[in-house]
């Protein structure tokens, strides 16, 4: 009596609401199915990408936003943050001289960016400033 306006659980014995069940019982298994149908990379093995490369840089930097201004300025100086981005021998994001870096994704651009100025500079407000000093990094 109380699911009337839903309509799920409550059959006559002749059988009355019978069609109104299964109507609503293929919408949901149609709903269902278009869902499936529309999951991003569904049963592949490469992950699905939600953030931006400045997103991602912010989380690998573990949110320090003082650094990440550093390396917004750094990278949006060298590259504009495209990863597809080449000066000379230089690729990427991070514009590294490595030609690993022209065959692989923003991300994994952005992990070896983040890598080579931990190693170099330790910070990346200490590469900038470095760059500031020498038009290079």
């Amino acid at each position: 009596m109380l699911d009337r306006m839903i309509m799920l659980s409550e059959q006559s014995l002749s059988k009355a609401h019978r069609g109104r069940i299964k109507r609503t019982a293929r919408g949901v298994l149609l709903a269902f199915g278009i869902g499936l149908c529309f999951m991003p990379h569904a049963g592949g093995s490469k992950p699905v990408q939600y953030v931006s490369y400045k997103e991602y840089a912010l989380h690998l930097l573990n949110y320090d936003y003082k650094q990440m201004k550093c390396l917004g300025k750094l990278y949006g100086k060298e590259s504009a943050w495209n990863p597809k981005a080449r000066n000379g021998s230089h690729y990427g994001i991070p514009q590294g001289k490595s030609e690993w870096l022209k065959d692989q994704d923003g991300y994994a651009q952005v992990r070896w960016g983040l890598s080579y100025i931990e190693h170099r500079y330790s910070t990346p407000c200490n590469a900038l400033d470095h760059w500031k000093a020498h038009n290079w990094h």
